[in-house]
């Protein structure tokens, strides 16, 4: 399972590069970058070149499965999805009144219609007790 304590090592593996306390890495098709800042305990999607992020809770070091988003996100990116068909925490209504629901990543085709869903989850219990309807 992808950890605080083995994040650092696991970017590493992956052919992020670091400058201090910043690890980085440059998509080719895009001008987007991934960061992770260790001293603030932030990771940094390129909002700058279109994904959204709806929640900032995922930004952040708080949970395990924050880890398992960035490095989906990563695989994505590297596939060449473009940052602008990627939004993180969207949310959406269902139903009659409902509350409505909310998933880690929602990718869009080229027209900007939601094309793929995905819920993330750390290795472990979290897994083995998801419910796939």
């Amino acid at each position: 399972m992808i950890t605080q304590d083995n994040f650092k090592s696991f970017l590493l593996s992956l052919g992020f590069e670091q400058n201090g306390d910043v690890l980085s890495k440059h998509f080719l098709h895009t001008e987007g970058m991934l960061k992770v800042d260790f001293n603030k305990k932030q990771l940094i999607y390129p909002e700058d070149h279109g994904l959204i992020i709806n929640e900032r809770q995922t930004c952040n070091f708080s949970q395990n499965e924050n880890f398992v988003v960035f490095e989906c996100v990563h695989r994505l990116l590297a596939k060449g999805y473009k940052p602008e068909h990627i939004e993180l925490e969207p949310k959406w209504k269902v139903g009659h009144g409902a509350s409505g629901g909310r998933a880690d990543i929602l990718v869009k085709n080229q027209q900007g219609k939601p094309m793929l869903i995905i819920e993330c989850k750390t290795a472990g219990k979290e897994f083995e007790n998801l419910e796939i309807a």
